[in-house]
């Protein structure tokens, strides 16, 4: 429990001078980056963090080696550091911060399974810290780490993807490139859900009044309280950390994803009502999400009526040729109804989790039951099932797409830092 504790502490705050990290030694100043310093004791919570996150454990002669490596990855960070102060459009709020380390304090305590309010005797025990101590090291790291996640996220937006950057990429790595896995050539027929006009203005003017109190300063979580008309209402809209594919709201997760951590979305409308989020982390391939939820009936019935019909075509469709007819006489999803409802080839591991259950093991010729989704009533049609395939431009664009423009932002990021370096002082001191 000890290690595991030290370890998620250092990872939190790998980029901090908290002493507990170099016991034996007194700290020091080992690099100068324009005004920002690095400290011994910062090198050596990121080693530890970055040595248990690895596989195998490196042997102890070879642990001077990695820190040459990690200074280095210290020194561009505080470059990056430098150049998101300077920039006027990036903005952290105090609130901002507060929030980060509460959740991380929370994140901590149920990772290892300790009481909130045992915390500090842990740090205390554990790590000879007490949590205000804790607390103040962590504002000042996590305030670091947000204003780098932000100026490497304005990088990546500034990235315009080409078609031919897309193809350039695919034939220069399409050998090696890993293979889509399990898949499936899928179909779709989707009936919209169709509210009244008067209850989507009622609730639209009612977010809308709240978004305006956002705009204002005043508290997400309160106004959540007092106006959300989701369960989570009273935890402040708090939905957790969701991962892709996990709400079964597409829209809902393009819009949250899309969030910088600390920032609020604009109005945005679901199958079910309107919506204002706020991104309070984002953590590897999840972000942590509070939501500001107002209902939109829709007509009575309606959703069951819509279930009732598509639960006929799945009884009536005994071919492909059938649901094409189907499709083009009654889908509302005009993107694939041109195409007879075809989506092409799509990994099992990139559909929504929503999805992935309903089509599970079946073979060719399933059609899933009704699937409630954002504003429409889907069913879905394996045509054929594969156990692998290779990649192609023509099924998995986004993909391709979304990895060129990884590639190309890191080449980007490469460049500045490189440019940056040229010109800002740095000076890295003996630390070994």
């Amino acid at each position: 429990m000890i290690r595991k504790i030290t370890t998620l502490i250092c990872s939190l705050i790998a980029f901090t001078t908290l002493s507990y990290a170099s016991n034996e030694k007194l700290d020091a100043v080992i690099a100068v980056v324009g005004d920002e310093i690095i400290m011994q004791s910062e090198l050596d919570a990121y080693t530890t963090m970055r040595l248990s996150a690895m596989e195998e454990k490196p042997d102890n002669s070879k642990i001077d080696e990695y820190k040459k490596s990690f200074i280095k990855e210290l020194v561009d960070g505080k470059i990056l550091l430098a150049h998101a102060k300077e920039d006027s459009t990036i903005q952290i709020s105090n609130m901002e911060v507060e929030n980060a380390v509460k959740n991380h304090i929370t994140s901590i305590c149920q990772q290892n399974n300790i009481p909130i309010d045992s915390f500090e005797s842990v740090l205390i025990k554990y790590q000879g810290m007490t949590l205000g101590r804790f607390k103040t090291e962590s504002r000042r790291a996590i305030k670091e780490q947000m204003y780098k996640q932000r100026i490497q996220q304005m990088l990546f937006t500034s990235i315009k993807v080409t078609r031919k950057d897309v193809e350039d990429f695919y034939s220069k790595y399409k050998d090696s490139l890993p293979e889509a896995g399990e898949s499936v050539l899928l179909s779709k027929l989707s009936i919209k859900i169709k509210t009244s006009g008067n209850a989507r203005q009622a609730a639209y003017d009612k977010i809308r009044n709240v978004k305006q109190k956002l705009d204002q300063g005043e508290d997400f979580i309160e106004l959540a309280k007092k106006y959300s008309e989701s369960p989570d209402a009273a935890d402040g809209g708090d939905l957790g950390f969701i991962s892709k594919g996990s709400l079964g709201e597409i829209v809902f997760e393009e819009k949250a994803f899309a969030l910088a951590e600390g920032k609020i979305s604009d109005i945005f409308e679901t199958r079910i009502g309107f919506h204002v989020i706020k991104a309070v982390e984002k953590r590897d391939q999840k972000i942590h999400i509070r939501q500001i939820f107002v209902k939109v009936a829709p007509a009575d019935n309606q959703i069951d009526l819509i279930k009732a019909k598509l639960d006929s075509i799945r009884t009536e469709c005994k071919t492909q040729n059938e649901f094409v007819k189907k499709v083009n006489e009654l889908s509302d999803d005009n993107t694939t109804k041109i195409k007879n409802g075809s989506m092409g080839w799509k990994s099992i591991l990139e559909l929504p989790k929503f999805v992935q259950s309903e089509i599970d093991t079946f073979p060719a010729g399933f059609i899933t039951k009704p699937i409630n989704e954002d504003k429409q009533i889907t069913i879905y049609r394996i045509n054929a099932r594969v156990s692998s395939r290779k990649l192609t431009l023509e099924d998995d664009y986004p993909f391709l797409e979304e990895k060129t423009k990884d590639i190309m932002a890191q080449k980007k990021l490469i460049e500045m830092l490189e440019k940056w370096r040229n010109e800002i002082y740095i000076q890295v001191r003996n630390f070994l």
